[in-house]
């Protein structure tokens, strides 16, 4: 008697392209987290089911003492972009010509990545960038906005090849074995009374 094999069983992955739960998460994208003025998530699932896990923020720096809504950035839907996707321009972000700091009337502002275990040295501090918000005589775009982020993660990773780490920070030093640019999604850029601040996911 011939058994049944359920074809479930035969996929090396029974919850990704072609299954009824990727089906369902991609149909169904959640809510952005950073949009909730909470806490970030812990851990957070790719619509291919792989789990990204949060980059430490200092306790100054969470979406619940922000002092204006969050910038977040999707795709298809679906929270968070891949920094490298963005540098390769591989994707737009959704949303991607909306002038966000329009209402603002900003022409300026800065950002800093606040990479957790690495020294910060005011002036020379290559995490931080003061941004030009209006670019060719225009605001500047989501999309823009987003490769601006990827770009000044992507120059402070090259920075930060072989320089030491603090204690108990070794999970996210910035190294081929350790994490890799091309590993981090980027979810939404918050605002704390001076200084704009990102939102990393990263895959290990």
């Amino acid at each position: 008697m011939a058994q049944y094999i359920n074809p479930q069983q035969l996929m090396h992955n029974p919850a990704g392209p072609g299954s009824a739960a990727h089906y369902s998460r991609m149909t169904n994208p959640p809510a952005h987290p950073s949009a909730q003025r909470a806490h970030m998530p812990a851990k957070f699932v790719l619509p291919d089911g792989k789990q990204l896990v949060h980059l430490p923020r200092p306790v100054l720096f969470t979406p619940a003492l922000e002092s204006i809504p969050p910038i977040t950035f999707s795709t298809n839907g679906f929270p968070g972009v891949r920094v490298r996707d963005v540098l390769k321009a591989m994707v737009l972000v959704d949303r991607p010509n909306d002038q966000i700091f329009e209402q603002h009337g900003w022409r300026t502002t800065n950002v800093s990545l606040e990479w957790p275990g690495y020294d910060i040295r005011a002036a020379n501090d290559p995490s931080h960038l003061r941004m030009n918000l209006i670019v060719d005589g225009a605001p500047i775009t989501r999309n823009r906005l987003a490769g601006e982020i990827c770009s000044l993660l992507w120059n402070y990773n090259g920075k930060m090849q072989g320089k030491p780490i603090t204690r108990g920070h070794e999970q996210w030093a910035l190294h081929p074995d350790v994490v890799r640019v091309s590993d981090v999604w980027l979810l939404s850029l918050h605002y704390y009374r001076s200084v704009w601040v990102p939102e990393f996911y990263i895959k290990f």
